[in-house]
């Protein structure tokens, strides 16, 4: 028989009152029992304060799927008392395989790891705040979204993984007016609003920073490289639900002057068909790249110069050096160096590649090349572009060479 005193005794333990006592025993069993579930996953998710990390959930879903439906729901359940926030990636193995793919190691870049599936990357995008055991809102990452946006007079690309949504529409998918047809179709996509998620910490992590995600940028969203599919932002929603940014897309004209299909890039020239962005980054000012030329001294000292040498002379070595910078503190990363050709917009691609082949670039270490035009005098006067990233395609710098005499 249990006492008054025996009651009180448990609920000092346990809780204030009867319910808390309730929810107490109900969390330890649901722990206990937690991996016997049919829907357990061993999920690899990413936490703000210490990234990426391995976390017990589980994988249920609310019906079946239809094709009349956009979607059914899917949801993802920790152990009592886990919670992540609204926009968090999350790596969930499917029932093609028990694993992610990287279970012996833990990645620190996912993203750029040899056995990253993109059918195992969800995102959490709502929560259901039940009395007991809060239930996740998730939905599976299907596109990599690519723009450029211009920040600090400089053009930069960024991409971020997300989620393109069915959008109803009521129109035949063209406007017709007096004299002119457009383009009238609308879809969706949600992505996570990183910085609100990781504020600073999100370039620790080799985040994209989503809000210079604005109206007026373009997107490639298909499959088919021989009509590509261009849509514009119309709509950018970050308000509900925190952590999600919604936005509106309207079909646009592929401008073949301006955008690039074989990158999948939107406004990547200008209107004379040149290059506008000399680097892709989804790192911030706190990581830095510098590109020095150099020269050998009387002694055969290779001495950098911090004024870069933008002339490279027929027939003469010239030298060049990087340096990786993350929050003042140098890195040590392998560079991967590119010549482009930065003249006359005329020539066939035949000739561009025998001009860049006249230049002889060799590696001397993994930061520093050494550059020599042959001993031609087609050469003089012509520009190219040399460009350097670290391996990993984090940090990214560019100079203009012309060649002369």
């Amino acid at each position: 028989m249990i006492t008054l005193d025996m009651y009180q005794s448990m609920l000092n333990v346990k809780g204030k009152n009867l319910s808390q006592v309730r929810q107490y025993n109900s969390a330890m069993v649901m722990n206990t029992t937690f991996i016997g579930d049919i829907g357990y996953k061993r999920v690899y998710i990413l936490d703000k304060n210490e990234g990426w990390r391995y976390e017990d959930a589980k994988y249920s879903k609310h019906a079946t799927p239809s094709i009349l439906k956009d979607a059914v729901d899917y949801y993802l359940q920790f152990r009592p008392r886990i919670h992540y926030p609204v926009g968090t990636y999350v790596f969930i193995p499917n029932d093609e395989d028990y694993e992610i793919g990287f279970e012996d190691y833990e990645p620190t870049d996912p993203f750029k790891d040899e056995n990253f599936d993109v059918n195992k990357l969800w995102m959490i995008v709502g929560k259901n705040d039940a009395n007991e055991f809060v239930r996740y809102n998730i939905i599976k990452c299907n596109w990599n979204f690519r723009w450029i946006a211009r920040i600090n007079g400089e053009n930069k690309i960024f991409n971020i993984w997300g989620s393109v949504r069915n959008a109803n529409s009521y129109t035949s998918g063209v406007w017709d007016a007096d004299y002119s047809t457009a383009l009238d179709n609308v879809t969706n996509a949600w992505i996570p609003d990183t910085y609100l998620l990781y504020e600073d910490d999100l370039y620790n992590y080799n985040l994209c920073d989503s809000r210079y995600l604005r109206h007026e940028h373009r997107f490639m969203l298909t499959h088919n490289k021989l009509d590509p599919k261009v849509y514009t932002v119309t709509k950018v929603q970050d308000l509900v639900p925190q952590g999600i940014i919604k936005l509106t897309l309207k079909q646009d004209e592929l401008d073949e002057v301006r955008d690039n299909v074989d990158l999948m890039l939107c406004n990547y020239y200008n209107g004379s068909g040149e290059i506008v962005t000399k680097q892709e980054s989804h790192i911030d000012d706190t990581a830095r790249s510098y590109l020095w030329s150099a020269i050998v001294d009387e002694d055969g000292i290779l001495q950098r110069n911090r004024t870069q040498d933008k002339v490279l002379h027929i027939a003469k070595i010239s030298y060049f050096n990087v340096e990786f910078f993350l929050k003042n503190k140098l890195q040590d990363l392998n560079a991967e160096w590119r010549i482009d050709y930065n003249g006359e917009s005329d020539l066939s691609d035949e000739e561009i590649e025998h001009l860049c082949n006249l230049l002889v670039m060799r590696q001397i270490d993994k930061t520093t090349i050494s550059i020599k035009p042959a001993k031609t005098n087609k050469l003089i006067g012509e520009k190219f572009i040399l460009s350097v990233q670290d391996s990993n395609g984090d940090y990214a710098s560019s100079v203009e060479l012309e060649v002369q005499k």
